[in-house]
């Protein structure tokens, strides 16, 4: 099934530096997008306040849609993670 999406997805943290290293994270995890799903996949991501503000504009199958969301989830728990240790 084909749709057309935007999604704004916002993560508190209530901590700046932390807000900005995780954001920091996901950029470059956004970076290595496929050439071929950059033409229907624009992702972008930043930080404001201790919050993480990531907005997606998708165009494709609906299934892709819901795996790069899941990755992005994926990412920032793994972001978490390591700047919760640190």
């Amino acid at each position: 099934m084909k749709v057309k999406a935007r999604v704004e997805m916002v993560w508190h943290y209530g901590d700046p530096k932390r807000a900005e290293a995780i954001a920091r994270s996901l950029e470059v995890d956004n970076a290595g997008i496929p050439d071929g799903l950059k033409k229907s996949l624009n992702v972008l991501t930043r930080w404001e306040n201790g919050d993480v503000i990531t907005k997606v504009k998708y165009s494709g199958e609906i299934e892709t849609l819901i795996k790069a969301l899941d990755d992005l989830v994926f990412s920032i728990k793994i972001a978490e993670d390591v700047t919760e240790k640190v």
